[in-house]
């Protein structure tokens, strides 16, 4: 669910398409009126931003997934947290490690993510709420979700530079991740509880033709990935990065064109022979993300901005970031600020018409918060 936290020529969309790029206490801020997105509420709820508690001084924090009820997951002040309701609770860490974020969560509550610690180099661990301490998982890397049997998936970087895509069961690695000879990995991302793994690659063609890659791995865990489309050798200013799959194989992801600095939503869809769909950054902008999708409702969330080579110029007049959020059919919509000015950003949706992320409140902190009802909340700029 992981994770970018970063914000990424006109007023017309001057936006390269895939095609063409080839060559400190909790607080409830209600929302707006009744928006325009098409997705109801799976129950009565309020449209309002809930402002999480952090642990003590921290000044930022962000929620990464979503759990049952009003269980939601991430990190406040660098280290991994939960939280229940708007109250914080601090993953407990192991000796020699500082710092780190939970990544996800299943619905029995049993949370994944990854430690870091000075000299120390990532370590993935799983954490049920009111254990003593945590698990840490061999191998090393970063776990990055887990479905709702207790499988983990995330990518380790081995001693030669490569990267190995990673399933952990318990306390061991249930195997690692097959790729064709030719790709390689360069993350892993997600899985659902079908048993699929998404995350993106790296092939060499003929001749050093180069391109990214989304990748797929089937329940069948000896057949090796499965390379989706766009595939376009000798590009590599383009790069498709699927970042999680719901219960019915439906990915959301981002496309990045590293030329003009520019990206935009990806949505992939079974039977995955066709290109994805590409979301135009709503409002005219000119870089978007999509980081997560619900399980079941198609909804899907992230964030848009504004590339620092194509426009606004200068950089420095662009709005501040905000939470995108696609109802799964249509435009792309965004999601109210937490302050006129405050930056915002979406990372976990869940079928109960939660989004979760960070905003940057009145005094400029940046702060963890979950908008609920949010279908009735998200707007076009």
């Amino acid at each position: 669910m992981a994770a970018a936290l970063t914000a990424l020529v006109s007023l017309a969309l001057a936006f390269t398409t895939p095609a063409q790029a080839r060559a400190q206490g909790p607080a409830r801020v209600q929302g707006p009126a009744p928006a325009r997105a098409q997705t109801a509420g799976p129950r009565p709820c309020t449209p309002s931003i809930t402002v999480l508690a952090s642990l003590p001084g921290a000044s930022a924090g962000a929620v990464t997934d979503l759990g049952r009820g009003r269980t939601a997951v991430g990190s406040s002040a660098g280290k991994p947290v939960y939280w229940r309701g708007t109250r914080v609770h601090a993953v407990p860490l192991p000796a020699g490690y500082t710092g780190g974020t939970v990544e996800a969560v299943n619905r029995h509550g049993l949370m994944v993510g990854t430690l870091s610690g000075p000299g120390r180099g990532p370590a993935p661990f799983s954490y049920r709420p009111g254990a003593r301490a945590v698990t840490l998982l061999p191998g090393g890397g970063y776990a990055k979700d887990v479905d709702d049997r207790g499988r983990i998936v995330g990518y380790r970087h081995e001693a030669d530079g490569r990267v190995t895509g990673v399933e952990w069961w318990g306390r061991t690695i249930r195997g690692e991740l097959a790729v064709p000879a030719h790709v390689r990995v360069e993350e892993v991302t997600g899985i659902n509880n079908a048993g699929q793994i998404v995350g993106s690659g790296y092939g060499e063609g003929e001749e050093y033709a180069g391109y990214h890659v989304a990748l797929l791995w089937s329940a069948d865990r000896s057949a090796p990935a499965r390379e989706l489309p766009p595939v376009h050798p000798g590009d590599t200013y383009s790069s498709y990065a699927p970042r999680d799959i719901d219960d019915r194989g439906r990915m959301a992801g981002t496309f990045s064109y590293s030329r003009a600095m520019e990206s935009a939503g990806l949505h992939w869809a079974p039977p995955y022979t066709e290109e994805p769909l590409w979301l135009a950054p709503p409002g005219g902008r000119t870089s978007a993300t999509l980081e997560d999708i619900s399980p079941s409702s198609g909804v899907a969330v992230g964030t848009v901005g504004d590339s620092p080579i194509t426009g606004p110029w200068p950089p420095d007049t662009a709005p501040p970031e905000q939470a995108q959020y696609w109802p799964g059919a249509g435009s792309a919509l965004v999601l109210p600020r937490l302050a006129p000015e405050g930056a915002s950003a979406a990372y976990a949706v869940g079928d109960d018409d939660r989004v979760g992320g960070r905003a940057t409140d009145a005094s400029g902190r940046v702060r963890p918060v979950i908008w609920t009802c949010a279908s009735r909340q998200a707007y076009q700029p």
